[in-house]
């Protein structure tokens, strides 16, 4: 499906049909039901109804589901995470080596050059940061 309306709409069409994700699974991160997920999809509702935050949201998750996912690399993706939890929560690279159980400068040339890194540490490196992401970003928020 090769849609450049620019209408969230249509993306989220793509989302439900090309990447499977289900009216219900894009209800629970939107706040919808699977009725209005649908009807919007299908142009046959809009969400003038809903406040602008809310809208804002929505079209974001919408934005993030389709093209984002794919112009962004997994390792692109993960160097964001790791500068995050360096920048917000103060991780640093040997914190994160020690629980991926590999060096501290295969962290640091993991920053610098994707590549430098065999598939096996970038894995575990990957999994720790997403832990640690997740568990610092959900507990902040509750402080």
């Amino acid at each position: 499906m090769d849609i450049k309306s620019g209408d969230p709409r249509d993306n989220l069409k793509i989302i439900l049909e090309d990447y499977k994700i289900t009216p219900y699974t894009f209800g629970l991160i939107s706040g919808l039901d699977e009725k209005t997920v649908l009807e919007f999809s299908n142009h046959k509702t809009d969400l003038a109804h809903l406040p602008h935050a809310k809208i804002g949201h929505i079209v974001s998750m919408i934005g993030l589901l389709s093209d984002g996912m794919t112009l962004v690399t997994s390792d692109e993706r993960i160097k964001a995470h790791i500068e995050i939890l360096n920048d917000n929560f103060q991780i640093s690279a040997k914190t994160l080596a020690l629980y991926a159980k590999i060096e501290e400068k295969d962290v640091d040339e993991f920053m610098r050059d994707f590549d430098s890194l065999i598939f096996e540490k970038r894995y575990r490196l990957a999994v720790v940061v997403l832990f640690l992401f997740k568990l610092f970003t959900d507990n902040y928020q509750n402080i």
